[in-house]
């Protein structure tokens, strides 16, 4: 089951234009104004946000840039939603239960949820939704990660989602953002991700959106005061502050929502990281996400700034080509030998400027799944990778390595990104070709256009190695990248991979419900992934935001994606008299 197209072609996509530039939008507005605070204590300006990239569609169907899916995360509620550390804790949904298989998922949601516009969130919201993703002739983000999921309603306030194969981390996927299905079931599959919606969306809360524009969004917390049935723009539901209980991962019966204490939010959109800088200088800017590390680093060595780390589920990794006719990179020996001569620590401090961590496993280190123990460290120790290519049969001659059973040196192309579209990928690459070349290999960057790297050379299996970001997720399910049904079209495993013994670990590590039996599996996994390396790992990128020191609330935790970063926003605070 495809439950997740993270793993790499659908999500590449977005982490190789990571914070890519949209075409603009023209200005569209709701019917309802700003909304002013109605209890002492709410900060009376806005918090405002300098983002490095353009959001452009504030749709779940629609969210195709970071940006995007960032102004998403605050306008619309999943089932459920992150809580502290690891925890998954209940949003629409107040409890759930699966089934002994593991194939059916049914979600009880809280009463008296309303959309912006006064009408009831219901389990048919849920269900048109899930609809739409796991319809084929739906092309907007993140279809295929339902494919394979089915919906039945079966009464306002209960839906059921069944899954074709189990999956133990579904909770995760389930807190895919819900739909207002009174508003858009008129639109086929085909055309929902560029409806208006996207610029003028009918809310479900924190926030809701008072306007769009290219370079900035203005959103207002929904409040007690603005639940209007039936009036278009009108916003939300009548809660209470934020308390404790959001600390609580138990399902709990509340059918409300807590009201941000900041009441007015702008986001700034900007193309030039220098620019933003000057508005961070001039003191217009409350925070600033999207910028590279060294800008991230300097932005935050700013007098009154501090920088929030949010550890990254996105893993820079060398992908080779593992298919029955590439003998070069059949031996495991070989796959360690080429991960033993790159300085990943290097690669984290000088590429990342410290802010993610080397990576010995495709599980993120952050993961509840990730087993230390399991995960074996490979040093950084060109010496023994030569003699590791020796004692496997190669040869250094001509300037390279003649590999075992052939009769010309290899000569290696590594493809990337280009530098425009990820700097951080690419200067990645720069630094493997770096190191293979220390190696005595000879090898040359070649940096592609999306389109080309994704759509031809990768997905066509037309390569030797790639340096490629992969969206592993927070549930770190991999079986879309090595599992060896994901080789043919449309699948995330490029490498070819042909492991039977690889793939009953696979299934047996995303099968189970049960946290104990899950994390067995998964240790079982990553000693297979640590003997045989079949992706090298080279780093996990953290994400981070640079915040006042008079932005109090912001809590780091890992996260899968950008909107994954506003988790906590219901406890953020502006300083009084700023």
């Amino acid at each position: 089951m495809k439950l997740r197209d993270r793993a790499l072609i659908g999500a590449l996509t977005v982490a190789l234009i990571a914070f890519s530039v949209a075409a603009l939008a023209p200005t569209l507005k709701t019917s309802g104004g700003d909304a002013e605070p109605t209890e002492p204590g709410i900060a009376a300006r806005p918090y405002v946000e300098g983002v490095l990239g353009r959001a452009t569609n504030a749709s779940p169907f629609g969210a195709r840039t970071a940006a995007d899916r960032a102004l998403v995360a605050l306008l619309f509620r999943g089932l459920v939603k992150l809580g502290p550390g690891s925890s998954i804790v209940p949003d629409l949904a107040s409890s759930w239960e699966v089934d002994d298989a593991g194939r059916t998922w049914t979600f009880h949601l809280r009463a008296d949820q309303r959309w912006q516009d006064g009408e009831p969130i219901t389990a048919d919201d849920v269900a048109f939704t899930i609809d739409v993703l796991s319809s084929p002739a739906y092309t907007g983000p993140g279809g295929e990660s339902w494919r394979d999921v089915s919906s039945e309603v079966i009464d306002d306030a209960t839906v059921a989602l069944h899954l074709t194969t189990p999956l133990g981390g579904f909770l995760q996927a389930a807190t895919q953002p819900i739909a207002p299905a009174h508003i858009l079931d008129g639109d086929a599959p085909d055309a929902i991700a560029d409806d208006p919606f996207g610029q003028q969306p009918v809310a479900s809360g924190p926030f809701r959106l008072v306007f769009l524009e290219s370079q900035r969004a203005e959103l207002a917390a929904m409040t007690p005061v603005d639940v209007t049935p039936g009036a278009p723009g009108g916003p939300n539901f009548g809660t209470p502050r934020p308390t404790d209980s959001l600390a609580t991962a138990k399902p709990t019966p509340r059918a409300d929502v807590p009201v941000p204490y900041i009441s007015n939010l702008e986001i700034r959109y900007f193309d030039d990281p220098a620019r933003l800088r000057a508005d961070w200088d001039s003191g217009s800017l409350d925070a600033a996400w999207g910028l590279q590390p060294e800008d991230a680093t300097a932005l935050a060595a700013s007098p009154g700034a501090r920088l929030v780390r949010y550890p990254g589920t996105t893993l820079l990794a060398v992908t080779l080509d593992l298919r029955a006719r590439n003998k070069a990179f059949q031996d495991p020996a070989i796959r360690r030998a080429l991960l033993e001569a790159v300085d990943r620590d290097a690669i984290v401090r000088d590429v990342l400027g410290g802010l993610g961590s080397r990576a010995d496993s495709l599980i993120p280190p952050s993961s509840p799944m990730f087993d230390a123990e399991a995960s074996t460290a490979v040093p950084f120790d060109v010496a023994a990778a030569r003699t590791a290519l020796v004692g496997a049969g190669w040869k250094e001659s001509g300037g390279s390595w003649i590999p075992k059973g052939a009769t010309e040196p290899l000569v290696l192309e590594l493809l990337s990104p280009e530098e425009a579209a990820n700097p951080v990928a690419y200067a990645t690459a720069a630094k493997v070709v770096d190191a293979w070349h220390a190696l005595g290999l000879a090898v040359r960057l070649v940096p592609l256009p999306s389109t080309d790297l994704l759509g031809d050379r990768l997905a066509h299996g037309r390569f030797q190695a790639a340096v490629v970001p992969l969206a592993i997720g927070l549930d770190p399910d991999v079986y879309p990248l090595l599992a060896a049904s994901q080789t043919r079209t449309g699948g995330s495993n490029i490498a070819g991979l042909q492991d039977p013994e690889l793939d009953e670990l696979l299934v047996a590590a995303r099968t189970p419900v049960e946290v104990e039996e899950r994390t067995a599996a998964y240790s079982g996994l990553q000693k297979r992934l640590a003997t045989q390396q079949y992706v090298l790992p080279v780093a996990f990128r953290d994400d981070d935001v640079v915040f006042r020191d008079t932005v109090t609330g912001p809590v780091p935790r890992p996260i899968g994606g950008s909107g994954d970063r506003y988790w906590d926003v219901l406890t953020w605070r502006l300083a009084d008299g700023t």
